[in-house]
């Protein structure tokens, strides 16, 4: 009577045991087709003969594009630096809006010029 009872006990666990493994493949499973055949819908789509053409079009529309910005850009040390300013060898450079000084306090903020400091 014990043995029968300790036998079910065991059978039940095992049954468990190969009921959640046997759920967890499945799923594992289904899951895994679900990607393969998205990817193989998105990549017929993607290499379908009518996509083919907008895609080479497109591909050469970036790549031009990059390649004219890399051409057109100046060359910071030829004529025009970081701000669009005409830079000339000996003159010191001159920001677009005026500096504010290092440090401030909330006393002197309404006698503030808009010069910018010396920090000699």
């Amino acid at each position: 009577m014990l043995l029968n009872l300790i036998y079910g006990v065991l059978e039940t666990i095992s049954n468990a045991i190969y009921t959640t493994v046997a759920t967890i493949w499945s799923v594992e499973q289904a899951v895994i087709n679900l990607m393969m055949s998205t990817f193989l819908f998105v990549l017929g789509v993607a290499c379908h003969p009518l996509m083919v053409i907008p895609m080479l079009m497109g591909g050469y529309y970036i790549l031009r594009n990059c390649w004219y910005r890399r051409a057109k850009s100046p060359r910071l040390e030829n004529s025009v630096d970081s701000d669009g300013l005409l830079k000339t060898p000996g003159t010191p450079y001159v920001p677009r809006t005026p500096r504010l000084p290092a440090f401030r306090s909330f006393g002197n903020l309404s006698t503030l010029s808009n010069e910018a400091p010396n920090d000699n």
